[in-house]
């Protein structure tokens, strides 16, 4: 192989005090690649390297079939350093492929290291593959090595508070079905839209409507109620009854409503639930650029659980009344 060079280029970072005590869980960062060498030489290298204030924990894997096991077990790896050949030609192209595609692991970052670019061609992998740098091992100095680490570690951690906002959300949106008020539960639940806008598109506009079945023995039976709604659709919460819809959100509701189920047409989502009591929610956003199955499924869980929550309540004013 070619070996690596790592020149003595920048002063080590996130020096200090020996013995100082780092309470942060560390960066975990597996390095693939079947010369124990480059295993070596890079932990040496990186030894001594901070970023947020958290140290680095390495995962050592010879091959691409050991690293698949390690990462069957693991979710808490932030950045692959991945040889290209190994215990084959393409066996790192191929180990990048099966983290994107059979695990699923989106957040992990892949930085390609090879020191036979005529494997691989940049432009090649780059464009087929889902990895985040190419590097070959001759231009590894010592500064760009740190530089990729940088540059990965800080994507990985923005990537993260994001999923973990996310995942806020999700519980914050399960706990629309406990608001107890008919007023609080629009109110709540259009803040609530407001954030999913937020956290899953630019310029995301929309609305969450819902119409109580013709069985169901409430005064809202038949009609189309909108429960929340973000900016541009605020004025549609003050009235029981939705009029003067956008054709183009009149017109995707029709349809949702006619086939009985969810719809994503390009930029724009239309969520259909029928609760088990044949009560039926829409729901409508218009996206600034496509949203990704996630933040589909976030839709469909908010659009679910506010129908739940305001047939709830019907139910409960249904009862009071008599």
């Amino acid at each position: 192989m070619t070996d690596m060079v790592f020149a003595d280029e920048l002063p080590e970072p996130g020096a200090g005090p020996s013995g100082r005590s780092r309470a942060a869980e560390p960066w975990v960062v597996m390095i693939v690649d079947d010369d124990p060498a480059v295993h070596q030489v890079t932990q040496l290298v990186m030894d001594d390297f901070e970023f947020a204030g958290r140290r680095l924990q390495f995962l050592n894997a010879y091959s691409a079939t050991e690293a698949r096991d390690l990462l069957r077990s693991r979710r808490d790896v932030a950045l692959v350093l991945l040889d290209v050949v190994m215990e084959s030609d393409h066996a790192g192209l191929d180990l990048a492929q099966f983290i994107r595609e059979e695990l699923l692991n989106t957040h992990v970052r892949i930085v390609l290291r090879t020191g036979q670019p005529g494997q691989a061609p940049e432009e090649h992998v780059i464009k087929s593959y889902d990895i985040n740098d190419y590097k070959e091992k001759t231009e590894l100095t010592k500064r760009k090595l740190i530089t990729v680490f940088y540059s990965a570690l800080r994507s990985y951690r923005d990537i993260m508070i994001i999923e973990h906002a996310r995942q806020a959300l999700r519980r914050s949106i399960e706990a629309i079905t406990m608001i107890h008020d008919a007023h609080n539960l629009r109110h709540f639940a259009s803040a609530m839209l407001e954030q999913v806008a937020h956290l899953l598109g630019a310029e995301a506009q929309g609305l969450c409507a819902s119409r109580m079945s013709a069985y169901a023995a409430s005064h809202a039976q038949g009609r189309l109620r909108v429960l929340a709604a973000t900016s541009e659709y605020q004025r549609l919460l003050v009235d029981d009854e939705v009029r003067d819809l956008p054709d183009e959100v009149r017109e995707a509701i029709d349809q949702a409503l006619l086939s009985r189920e969810s719809r994503f047409d390009g930029e724009c989502f239309i969520g259909y639930y029928r609760t088990h009591s044949g009560n039926e929610s829409l729901l409508y956003m218009a996206f600034s650029e496509p949203i990704d199955a996630q933040g589909r499924e976030l839709l469909e869980i908010f659009c679910a659980n506010l129908a739940i929550a305001y047939e709830s309540l019907l139910a409960r004013e249904q009862a009071a009344g008599h």
